[in-house]
């Protein structure tokens, strides 16, 4: 596999062929050359796999923060430092999907670190979403093309920590009113959202379900594909399940998330986590989910990062 690179490697860092590796990188994962060559792999494949460094959560959230210079973050995850959340969601498989892809604002990187690696089963699943776009059946791409609209309620306490987090002038959720919520779905016209008597939000939010990929990879050129990159196949472990409806008022069926998916498994590789591991990704090309865990939850301790 490509995807992968470990310091005993040779390597080529293509951008600049002066300073081609001819031997192999540092143990240190935030060293600037492991950086630069991370992001050609991401450029390229849209994702990619770091092994053997010398890691911890602290390099992870270190190395992150040289890929993003704003950092997301999930209101139902627990945070690990002031950079990376815990990832738990069940024991069971997870739908592949993009990271925050029901919200107006999905960051461009995702990267999760392995503290922990569970002994069987959990491997995280990938899949490039511009690849499966390309084979899909021409009547699939047709539908997939058009805008979708995702509903669902929302939690007081899930809602206003995400506006406490986005709101520049809004400090800590208690400070979190009405009119901030306002202010923040007013920043895009994409979305919707009235309060019920209960304190929980009525959400809706128009998304396009396959977004226009550049390709930055290509020498002399540049153009344009398109990804199939949305959460319409995931998961809502979290959250109330969304309902999909496209914008001709048809609501999303569950036969053609069924097409899609067993589509998606054809191009669909496996992470097989080992201690230590960490996995980066383009969050607006590549699809990601996870096999069932076997084992307890305290088998594996998996953390992650993302922002833009």
């Amino acid at each position: 596999m490509n995807n992968i690179i470990t310091p005993t490697q040779s390597h080529t860092l293509t951008s600049n062929p002066i300073d081609s590796l001819t031997k192999a990188l540092t143990n240190d994962l935030t060293d600037e050359k492991t950086v630069l060559l991370a992001k050609q792999h991401l450029a390229k494949e849209g994702w990619v796999l770091l092994r053997g460094f010398d890691s911890n959560l602290n390099k992870f959230s270190e190395l992150l923060q040289q890929f993003c210079q704003q950092l997301t973050f999930d209101p139902a995850r627990e945070f690990a430092d002031n950079a990376s959340q815990k990832v738990n969601a069940g024991k069971e498989s997870v739908g592949l999907h993009i990271e925050n892809g029901n919200t107006p604002f999905p960051p461009q990187y995702v990267g999760f670190y392995s503290a922990k690696s569970a002994k069987s089963g959990s491997q995280t699943t990938i899949c490039d979403g511009r690849e499966l776009f390309n084979n899909m059946p021409a009547e699939l791409q047709q539908k997939w093309r058009q805008g979708i609209t995702v509903s669902r309620q929302l939690p007081a306490h899930l809602w206003r920590k995400y506006v406490a987090a986005q709101h520049p002038k809004v400090n800590s959720v208690s400070e979190v009113e009405e009119k901030h919520l306002a202010d923040f779905i007013a920043v895009n016209p994409n979305q919707r959202g009235s309060i019920n008597s209960d304190g929980s939000l009525d959400y809706q939010l128009d998304i396009q379900p396959c977004l226009v990929n550049k390709r930055e990879d290509v020498p002399n050129k540049e153009s344009n594909e398109m990804a199939f990159a949305n959460a319409i196949l995931g998961p809502s472990f979290n959250y109330q399940k969304p309902i999909y409806t496209f914008a001709d008022g048809e609501q999303v069926s569950d036969l053609l998330i069924e097409q899609t998916t067993d589509l998606a498994e054809k191009y669909t590789h496996e992470v097989s986590w080992q201690d230590g591991d960490v996995v980066l990704i383009d969050n607006k090309r590549v699809l990601h989910g996870r096999r069932a865990i076997n084992g307890e939850l305290t088998d594996r301790q998996l953390y992650i990062a993302m922002g833009s």
